[in-house]
């Protein structure tokens, strides 16, 4: 079901930059149409991983793509890569007032997110409120990744005013209430899973498919979004993901015919065109430039309210407050003034001082009762069941990242030993799927009881299918044993 939006105001011109490790795409709209759009191809080492290497090469590059397609302007709104960031769903206790502090949002993410928060710029948004609780959509994001974007743009005379996340862009995009989405770009592809309106799974993964035949990359892309719609639905056992959640495929290598007809019919979901809610001319190829869109899209908020139980898709500046420009707000110069009327009344009236002294004493008493009321209310987030199984949950992916490197040298000697060789091997947070290749059948299942015996792994580890023709290749889960 597709989510109500506010529509766009008319004619307000926005501009939306996509950069990824091998093109620049500009897209340019006015109110709810599309106007102009261009794109322009990265040399190599330009952009690495996804994160921005040569900041003037790049900033040369976004000068002359503007100049040539006459779409200009300092304020845009850019995106930037998933890979690296992290993502949770934070269930919270609501504070006196119904308020979210940051220290509270910072206590929380620091102890369930499996990464060094203070490296991270952390945004969050409130997705659902209920009877004396909310949940807060975080997203911590390295801060690499932006501090050289956003050097990069000022370096072309650009002053990027929003910075939205690429999975975020494409969720709004597809505006559905539940959906698959699969982004295939030359040097990685993203996966989203939406459920009520918010991306509950956002994975960017980084690959070498020049190097992989078509049936491969088919195969990989497959498997990978397989094992991340089972992720979700066994973290949700009693609401797992429909089978009839529809599979939107964007992203530059959505081009591709052959690609594109080997998975639908290699995916069990049924597949839909992408569906913009914009006007635009019939040959803009919608699927390359999604990012872009999702970007123009950004503000069209829900048409309903938020009430009770309600979910409603984060929209989120992943801009950091320290490259926001300093202007006084009308609240602070309210303040200013006053300011001013105070002191000058303070000077008329200095002789009730003792009065203003017991003003204060009142004050202080006041700020001791909200003061003892936040500690009570910590204590109550510490000792929710929810957050505690979090706890254990993190505990749990940390123990499993302590014995990565360990878990690696076993596989990859295992696999030297038996003449196995190993295409990709790829680690979420509770599991290691490897992609294999083999001469006979015969050293897959020696490498696979070898892995066995080396107790690291639970066993039995799932073998592929027998029979003539006996599989040579494909790819097997691994789950490390953790706390050993």
């Amino acid at each position: 079901m597709k989510l109500g939006l506010k529509k766009l105001s008319l004619g307000k011109k926005v501009i939306t930059l996509d950069i990824d490790s091998t093109a620049i795409r500009l897209l340019e709209t006015r109110g709810d149409r599309v106007t102009k759009w261009a794109s322009v191809s990265l040399e190599p080492g330009e952009v690495e991983g996804e994160v921005v290497s040569n900041p003037q090469a790049l900033s040369t590059k976004v000068k002359q793509l503007m100049a040539s397609s006459g779409i200009k302007g300092k304020k845009v709104s850019a995106s930037f890569s998933g890979l690296y960031s992290v993502s949770r769903i934070l269930p919270l206790s609501n504070l006196p007032g119904g308020l979210t502090t940051p220290q509270a949002v910072l206590e929380a993410a620091s102890e369930i997110m499996p990464v060094d928060t203070d490296k991270l710029y952390l945004s969050w948004q409130t997705i659902a409120t209920g009877e004396g609780a909310q949940e807060v959509f975080v997203v911590g994001v390295p801060q690499d990744i932006i501090d050289a974007e956003v050097r990069a743009l000022r370096a072309a005379g650009i002053n990027p005013h929003i910075l939205d996340l690429k999975t975020m862009a494409l969720a709004r995009v597809v505006n559905r209430e539940q959906a698959l989405i699969l982004n295939i770009e030359p040097s990685s592809f993203d996966i989203v899973v939406v459920v009520n309106g918010v991306p509950q799974i956002m994975r960017t993964i980084a690959w070498e498919q020049d190097k992989l035949t078509t049936d491969d990359k088919v195969e990989h892309l497959a498997t990978t979004l397989r094992l991340t719609a089972d992720f979700y639905s066994s973290r949700h056992p009693d609401t797992p993901l429909d089978p009839a959640t529809p599979l939107f495929i964007t992203g530059q290598m959505s081009g591709d015919p052959a690609l594109r007809e080997k998975l639908q019919a290699r995916l069990g979901y049924p597949f839909e065109p992408l569906a913009p809610p914009l006007k635009y001319p019939e040959n803009l190829p919608v699927s390359q430039y999604a990012v872009n869109i999702g970007l123009a899209l950004k503000g069209m908020t829900p048409s309903k309210e938020v009430g009770q139980g309600d979910f409603f898709p984060p929209d989120i500046n992943f801009l950091p407050a320290v490259y926001h420009p300093w202007k006084p707000s009308a609240r602070q110069l309210y303040s200013l003034g006053a300011v001013i009327v105070a002191l000058f009344l303070l000077f008329q009236l200095y002789q009730v001082t003792s009065d203003a002294l017991a003003k204060t004493a009142n004050l202080q008493q006041r700020y001791d009762i909200l003061n003892n009321e936040l500690q009570k209310r910590q204590l109550e987030i510490k000792d929710r069941a929810p957050l505690q199984t979090a706890i254990d949950e993190y505990r749990t992916i940390s123990n499993m990242d302590g014995n990565f490197t360990e878990d690696l040298k076993v596989i990859n000697s295992e696999a030297t030993e038996h003449g196995v060789q190993l295409q990709s091997i790829s680690h979420a947070s509770d599991s290691i799927t490897i992609n294999w290749q083999a001469d006979s059948y015969t050293a897959i299942e020696n490498y696979l009881e070898a892995l066995e015996k080396s107790g690291r792994f639970s066993t039995p580890i799932p073998r592929p299918v027998t029979g003539f023709p006996f599989v040579t290749s494909g790819p097997t889960l691994l789950e490390p044993k953790t706390g050993e």
